[in-house]
C-alpha cells in the first residue's frame, strides 16, 4: 500500500477549466483508494475537501474504514475544511520554508509520491518540500496552474530524478491532453506505483561452499538481470554489522525473494516464513530430490537438476512477477 499525497488547488474564477479539474481530482482520489492505497491530504482548501470526500465514499463502498485509507493534516490552530477519514493536527503552525528549524510538513514527509494538480503558490511550496525530502513528484499539466510549471521543471531534470524508474515516454504520459479522465487517473496512480517498485531481489540460501549452490546463485543473478532486477545475497555486503535485522528489512522491501531450500537450514526456513508473512512475492527453489518439511509442502517449489533447467523455470516465474509489477 502506497501513501499518495494529492495536492493542488482549484481556480474558481475559470469556469471552463474548474469543472474538469475538480472532476479529475475526484477521480484521482477514488482511484487511489480503489487500487488499495492510502490518500494523504492537507485538509486546508476546497480542493482538499473535494478529493477527500470522493475518496471517503470509495473507501466505504469497498468495505474499508475511511480512517484507515484517508489521513489528513490541518495546521495547528486552524479549522479543518472536512472531517473525512483520519484528520490530525500538524505539529507546525505553518508549512513555510523559512522557519528557524527545517521540518518537513507531515503530509509530504509521510508520502511515497506527491501528485500535483492545478494550484498556486502553496502548491509550489508543496513541490519544493517534496524535492527537499526526495519524494517523487507527479505533476499533471493538463489543467494549468502551478502543476504546469512544476511539470516543466521535473521534466528538465527527468534523468536525474526518475530515469532509473521510468522511461521518458512514461513520464510524458502525465502531459496527456485528450485521454479519458478516468483512464488518465488510473495512469497517474500506476506511475506512482512504478516509481516505488523495488528493483532489488534477495536471494536466501545456505551459506555453504556447495559449488552447485554457488552455480544456482549465479543463475538467480543472470535471470534477474534479464528482467532488470538486481539479485543480491546478504552475506555479500561486508559493511552489514548484523545480518538478521538487515535481512528482514530487505525482505520487507524487495521486489521479490528467491529462497533455495536445498539444504535444511533453520535460518533459511525462518526467512522463508518472514517473506510469506510480509506478503512479498517468493520463488522457492530446491535441488531435485530434496525432501520437503510438512510446513512447506503447500508452497510451489521449482526443483532443479541442472542450471539450464533452473534458468528456464526462473524465467517463467520472474516474467509473471515482472508483468504484475509493470516492468
Amino acid at each position: 500500500m502506497l501513501k499518495i499525497l494529492v495536492a493542488g488547488g482549484l481556480d474558481e474564477t475559470n469556469n471552463e477549466v474548474l469543472p474538469k479539474l475538480q472532476s479529475f481530482a475526484q477521480l484521482l482520489g477514488k482511484e487511489v483508494i480503489s487500487r488499495g492505497h492510502l490518500l494523504l491530504n492537507s485538509c486546508r482548501t476546497s480542493f482538499d475537501r473535494a478529493v477527500a470526500e470522493i475518496a471517503n465514499g470509495a473507501a466505504i463502498e469497498l468495505g474499508y474504514k475511511p480512517a484507515d485509507r484517508i489521513v489528513s493534516y490541518v495546521m495547528a490552530g486552524n479549522t479543518p475544511v472536512h472531517n473525512f477519514g483520519n484528520v490530525r493536527t500538524s505539529q507546525l503552525v505553518d508549512w513555510e520554508l523559512g522557519n528557524p528549524r527545517l521540518r518537513i510538513p507531515e503530509p509530504v514527509e509521510a508520502a511515497d509520491a506527491v501528485v500535483i494538480i492545478g494550484g498556486w503558490l502553496g502548491t509550489h511550496r508543496a513541490a519544493n518540500w517534496a524535492r527537499i525530502s526526495g519524494k517523487p513528484l507527479l505533476p499533471v499539466p493538463r489543467f494549468g496552474g502551478a502543476a504546469e510549471k512544476i511539470y516543466a521543471e521535473e521534466f528538465a531534470t527527468f534523468n536525474e530524478r526518475y530515469g532509473t524508474k521510468l522511461s521518458r515516454n512514461e513520464f510524458e504520459d502525465l502531459a496527456q491532453l485528450t485521454s479519458d479522465a478516468k483512464d488518465f487517473a488510473n495512469t497517474v496512480v500506476l506511475l506512482a506505483e512504478k516509481l516505488q517498485a523495488s528493483s532489488s531481489v534477495l536471494a536466501v540460501m545456505s551459506f555453504s561452499d556447495d559449488p552447485q549452490l554457488s552455480d544456482a546463485y549465479d543463475s538467480f543473478r543472470t535471470v534477474c538481470e534479464e528482467f532488470k532486477y538486481e539479485c543480491v545475497r546478504i552475506d555479500e555486503e561486508s559493511d552489514v554489522p548484523r545480518i538478521l535485522p538487515e535481512l528482514l528489512q530487505q525482505l520487507a522491501n524487495c521486489a521479490f525473494s528467491i529462497v533455495d531450500i536445498s539444504e535444511e537450514k533453520a535460518n533459511v526456513y525462518y526467512e522463508l516464513g518472514y517473506s510469506t508473512a510480509a506478503k512479498r512475492p517468493i520463488i522457492v527453489t530446491a535441488k531435485k530430490g530434496t525432501p520437503l518439511p510438512f510446513d512447506v509442502k503447500d508452497i510451489p517449489v521449482l526443483f532443479w537438476e541442472n542450471q539450464k533447467g533452473l534458468k528456464e523455470q526462473l524465467r517463467k516465474r520472474i516474467k509473471a512477477i515482472a508483468a504484475k509489477q509493470g516492468r
